[in-house]
């Protein structure tokens, strides 16, 4: 008897376990959703998997492939479960797009359901019909002009930089003539002949004394230099009676003196410094050499002068 009464029990217990297990799987139910059947190419759609799970111990895999004829998928998702009510539920969304016109089925997916303790079972999502479509024509039929394409204005800015490095150039090749020119001005120009007349007159003058013996040589070869100082202020409006004899030779340069001319300037005034600074004592040939080298100065110049009139 009590043999009978176990194997009731354990009957009885394995029809109760049955439709336990039973129960679970049963439970477990699958749905699909899209927000649009109806697009533009390119316009995005949403689909969301989502899956109620007796507990929260299943681990879904969902194979979605990476291309779908007509469709591109744009985002997969990460599938996740979440309390709600106090069911569990798994979802998953994924953003596919198509750029294909027509009407084309969105496939099922197989969604497989795994279990520590319970066989692994698959699930199938729905398919959808999706319609793509252009932008939809204008329904109002109103008719437009045809406009003509707009031409767009470029400015060429190499026309403009050539024309600024050639007035550029102009310029300063306006600024080296008018300096080239301004300083040919400012070269000695002797303009007064009596300055000339001077000159002789004052050398003439110091020729006298020198032979009478009635000026000192130091006094001698001072005023022999000042006469060709005087003479050069005057007929050229420069101020030179303070130069040294260096200066005064460089002065001299721009009337373009003969060889002869300008180095025989050059031995008198150096006579002239010698006997000033270094108390040279010259002879009366010397002093008279002196004189005669500094007059012939003096008539090349002014003879010069009239050349250029």
């Amino acid at each position: 008897m009590k043999n009978n009464n176990s194997k009731y029990i354990q009957s009885a217990g394995l029809v109760i376990l049955f439709a336990f297990a039973t129960f679970i799987v049963s439970a477990q139910t699958i749905s699909t959703t899209i927000d649009k059947k109806d697009i533009l190419i390119g316009e995005h759609i949403s689909y969301k998997i989502k899956i109620d799970l007796p507990s929260s111990e299943y681990k879904i895999f969902v194979q979605i492939p990476d291309s779908i004829t007509h469709f591109d998928i744009i985002e997969k998702g990460v599938g996740t479960i979440s309390i709600k009510e106090g069911r569990n539920i798994w979802e998953q969304k994924v953003i596919f797009t198509s750029f294909d016109s027509g009407e084309f089925t969105f496939p099922s997916f197989a969604c497989t359901l795994s279990h520590a303790t319970i066989a692994s079972k698959i699930l199938f999502t729905d398919s959808f019909k999706i319609n793509v479509g252009y932008m939809p024509t204008d329904s109002t039929g109103t008719p437009r002009d045809i406009k003509t394409i707009i031409e767009v204005e470029y400015f060429n800015w190499l026309w403009v930089i050539i024309a600024a490095s050639i007035l550029i150039f102009l310029l300063v090749l306006f600024l080296i003539l008018r300096y080239l020119r301004s300083r040919k001005k400012q070269l000695p120009a002797i303009q007064s002949f009596q300055a000339f007349k001077d000159a002789m007159k004052s050398l003439d003058t110091l020729r006298k004394a020198n032979e009478e013996g009635t000026i000192p040589t130091k006094e001698y070869h001072t005023k022999l230099a000042d006469v060709l100082k005087v003479y050069y202020s005057r007929a050229s409006k420069q101020n030179i009676l303070n130069k040294t004899t260096e200066e005064v030779l460089e002065k001299l340069k721009f009337h373009a003196l003969k060889a002869e001319t300008a180095s025989t300037t050059l031995q008198a005034l150096q006579t002239g410094d010698a006997t000033k600074f270094a108390k040279y004592n010259p002879s009366f040939a010397e002093n008279e050499l002196a004189l005669n080298y500094l007059r012939n100065t003096i008539e090349e110049i002014e003879q010069l002068r009239h050349q250029k009139k």
